[in-house]
Formats: C-alpha cells, structure tokens, sequence
C-alpha cells in the first residue's frame, strides 16, 4: 500500500499535517488550500519544484523563498 505525506514550510517553520492522501495531487490541493487560510492569500503559485536528495518520490515545490512544502510517497512493506 502507497500513500502520500505533506510536511509544510512556512516562514521558517516546518509543519507535518497529519493526514494520508491517496494521490500526489490531492495532497498539493491540500497544501494550497492549507497556505491560502493560513496567509490569506489566495495569489499562491508554485516557482519551483524539485527532488529531494534526488528522489522522485520526494518532491519539494517552493512557492516564494519563505513558503514550501514537500509531498513524498510512502510505501508500506506488504
């Protein structure tokens, strides 16, 4: 079983929500909508994105150099 974790970076501090989400996409709607209550600002947009220690499962997306955050996939052991 695979399943999504969304740790966001907010002015300096990391926040690990405590939600699984079952797709890459659903967890970055997550994070936008999580930024936009939190910022009040609804003008947000991804200025970059990369991986993380070079892992595709492990992608960090930076929306200005204060906001980001990282969604990575996590597989169980079956």
């Amino acid at each position: 079983m695979k399943y999504y974790v969304l740790k966001t970076i907010n002015d300096g501090a990391t926040v690990k929500v405590n939600k699984k989400f079952t797709s890459r996409d659903k967890a970055i709607d997550y994070a936008f909508t999580y930024f936009e209550r939190v910022n009040y600002n609804d003008n947000l947009q991804v200025e970059d994105e990369y991986f993380v220690n070079g892992n595709k499962h492990n992608i960090e997306y930076v929306l200005n150099y204060y906001t980001r955050f990282r969604v990575e996939r996590v597989q169980l052991a079956a």
